[in-house]
């Protein structure tokens, strides 16, 4: 044996001295991925201070994911730290799971939490609580808040409550024993925790609520006894334990959510009735002032919602109103959302876009108060009994309004003029405002305004810039009624040039208040994608938001066909009116729904796209989460043919273009076995593709030197196949 191994140790010595240098990084590819797209050193999770003398934020270094406290003077402009945070310290899988959910990939200090006089903030750090007396400018640790979870003042500031273990404690503050409210029934319930689609799909991170006269707490008792476990490892670290997760795919049980009220106090809870039944999701909770216990609940299709008023005293539930839709119901964060009077602020689609009702204490509808017509697009805030709210009159623009009841809406001219995409945090008294804007060339900027407009400081940051500005076009494609578009060329682009066409595609359904791929944000990745020599194409087709209700519930039934077709019929459209545009040689690429997209473009319609690079796909929808992929397709024992249809496995056989798969071997979204089965199909059907796994990486890949090898492996791929494909002979639909 030793006369045999030793040749072949020879040989891979002389192989390992005779390969090449790797290549020198790309310094701006570097840059983006250490500065996590720069946004690190940006002033993020603002809030302001009830007094309206202070703003206070988040934000880590320049190529940092530890994040600091800081807080800015409203009156001076001057900023100061108030806690540093190295961002040392392992988090707990709960922590970990719930920052993915949030897709924070920032450290040190994620969240924090102002007492409602302004006087006290609670944060984590290494694993515990800490509370800060802003006046004697000291923090301390809670004792015994190791692993405890989502920290909140009550409405009078002179307790918390969080989660830890799995049960609901409250403690005095700033001084007092900590009391335990809930005991779990069983080792898959917790108490005060929201449930996995809360978090992931209807923005719900909520386990529980403070009554207004902060004497009892509402929390959610999920049990995930019935839900399927999925065993998350990291095959690149085969000595690492593997980790339960409880995901519900699609057709199988979810987690079993009840509502109970306890006393602060402390004493025996009251469960709150509906027909869960019927009605199985909890998807929002409100309990502000004036108005009553509010629960917004859902039926499994999300084809019928109920917002009941429930008596925390009995746990008896009235109906205030009700919606249906015979596609599906979007959730509106925020709403409803309750005046002083009892009165609320109530979003429908019942138009055929978004519209914004005032409705009775009761549930009656009082008018209307904002037209489909501005298309509103995310909450804001209540300010006295306006409300203030982000629209989007044009898809790829918002402006920020207020509205008041029997009052047209105004529009508030805060932050830079002309388009950009806008958000807004008010202070907890109304007045002030923190509005955060971009633009086709500005990263984001964050400032303060009073309430008659005047700007008060912009809130510093210290994130590195990048060295160009993004040539981003917008249009639409095929008339007034098409697709929009970006396009971006290469910033050396000579004349006459053709160039292969690549398509950055998500594509796909997501939340109503997000913002969409086509709008007037710095498209600074696909700049670098454009300048290694393609035309970098991004559209949003049927099934995308802030189109109205029809253009967006296209898709139901059928999550790939009406996607594809519109991808393609905006790239023929390109080529028609962008001359350098070589729509003969085009590829695509995206992630996740956008990764899923990709990979059918190749298999479904090798005629117009010769390349994919698909990340993180879902192969199969009965493998994806109940909320997400059920709204869209329905149950699997019930639309079996819907799912074959638009998963990827029944279509791999027709594979005939280069497809590379990326996928992160710790993503608990799309789990690596989507990707997994995708390559096995391939494999056994004889089709040629390549697969990288990337170890340790989540859905979000957060790791810089894992992000940067994504774009310059995306980049090289279509460098590779791009010039050597042409179109084949479309395909027939796969049976």
């Amino acid at each position: 044996m030793p006369a045999l191994l030793c040749p072949f140790l020879l040989a891979a010595a002389v192989a390992a001295d005779a390969a090449p240098t790797p290549p020198p990084s790309d310094p701006f590819l570097r840059q983006y991925a250490e500065t996590r797209g720069f946004r690190a050193g940006r002033p993020t999770g603002v809030q302001l201070s009830p007094d309206g003398r202070t703003a206070l934020f988040l934000r880590s270094g320049p190529r940092s994911r530890a994040q600091a406290l800081l807080e800015t003077d409203l009156a001076t402009g001057v900023t100061r730290t108030v806690v540093e945070a190295d961002g040392a310290g392992a988090l707990s899988p709960e922590e970990a799971a719930r920052l993915e959910r949030q897709r924070i990939t920032a450290r040190g200090i994620t969240h924090f939490v102002l007492s409602p006089d302004g006087a006290r903030v609670v944060y984590g750090l290494g694993g515990r609580l800490w509370l800060l007396d802003r006046s004697a400018g000291r923090a301390a640790p809670l004792p015994g808040s190791e692993g405890a979870l989502d920290p909140r003042f009550s409405p009078d500031g002179r307790a918390l409550a969080y989660v830890k273990r799995g049960d609901l404690y409250v403690r005095a503050v700033p001084r007092g024993p900590e009391r335990r409210l809930t005991r779990a029934r069983g080792p898959q319930v917790t108490n005060g925790l929201a449930e996995f689609v809360a978090q992931e799909e209807m923005d719900r991170d909520e386990g529980f609520w403070w009554s207004p006269d902060a004497r009892r707490i509402a929390y959610a008792e999920v049990d995930e006894s019935a839900v399927e476990r999925r065993m998350l490892c990291d095959p690149a670290r085969p000595a690492r334990p593997c980790e339960a997760r409880a995901y519900p795919r699609a057709g199988t049980p979810n987690a079993a959510v009840r509502l109970k009220v306890v006393p602060a106090a402390g004493g025996p809870a009251v469960e709150m009735r509906w027909d869960a039944g019927r009605y199985p999701y909890l998807a929002a909770v409100r309990w502000s002032k004036g108005g009553p216990l509010a629960l917004l609940v859902q039926d499994r299709l999300q084809r019928e919602e109920r917002l009941l008023a429930a008596d925390p005293a009995t746990g008896a539930t009235r109906a205030l109103l009700a919606e249906r839709d015979d596609a599906w119901l979007n959730l509106w964060p925020g709403m409803p959302a309750f005046l002083p009077d009892g009165r609320f602020w109530w979003v429908t689609e019942r138009g055929g876009a978004p519209e914004v009702e005032l409705r009775a204490p009761d549930g009656a509808r009082l008018g209307l108060a904002v037209p489909r017509e501005l298309g509103y697009a995310a909450f804001a805030g209540v300010d006295g009994d306006a409300l203030v709210f982000a629209g989007a009159p044009d898809p790829t623009r918002e402006e920020l309004y207020r509205v008041r009841p029997g009052s047209a809406p105004e529009r508030l001219a805060l932050g830079e003029p002309g388009p950009a995409t806008r958000k807004a945090v008010l202070a907890p008294c109304g007045g002030n405002v923190a509005v955060t804007w971009s633009t086709l060339r500005r990263l984001p900027v964050t400032a303060v305004f009073a309430a008659d407009g005047a700007r008060l400081a912009v809130l510093p940051s210290v994130a590195e810039e990048p060295a160009f500005v993004p040539t981003t076009e917008l249009r639409q494609l095929g008339g007034a009624d098409g697709i929009r578009a970006a396009v971006l060329r290469p910033r050396a682009l000579g004349a006459g040039a053709r160039l292969p066409v690549v398509v950055d595609v998500y594509g796909g359904p997501v939340p109503a208040y997000y913002v969409p791929q086509v709008a007037h944000r710095p498209m600074l990745i696909e700049q670098w994608l454009a300048d290694q020599g393609f035309l970098v194409a991004v559209f949003e087709g049927r099934g995308t938001p802030r189109r109205g209700r029809a253009w967006e519930r296209a898709i139901a039934g059928d999550l790939g066909t009406v996607p594809l077709e519109d991808q393609v019929a905006a790239l023929e459209a390109l080529g028609r009116e962008v001359p350098e545009a070589d729509v003969a040689r085009a590829g695509i690429t995206g992630w996740s729904f956008g990764g899923y997209l990709a990979a059918l473009a190749v298999m479904r319609r090798p005629d117009r796209f010769q390349a994919a690079v698909a990340g993180a796909p879902v192969a199969d929808w009965e493998q994806y989460d109940t909320y997400y992929t059920e709204r869209y397709l329905g149950l699997p024992g019930d639309r079996a043919e819907a799912y074959a249809r638009s998963g990827l496995l029944a279509w791999a056989p027709r594979l005939q273009r280069p497809l590379l798969l990326l996928h992160g071997t710790a993503d608990d979204n799309v789990f690596l076995s989507h990707s997994l089965a995708l390559a096995d199909a391939l494999f056994r059907a004889g089709r040629p593709f390549e697969l990288v796994p990337i170890a340790g990486a989540t859905h979000a890949v957060p790791e810089p030197l894992a992000a940067e090898r994504r774009w310059e492996w995306t980049a090289g791929f279509f460098r590779r196949t791009l010039g050597a494909v042409r179109p084949g002979p479309a395909l027939a639909p796969a049976p």
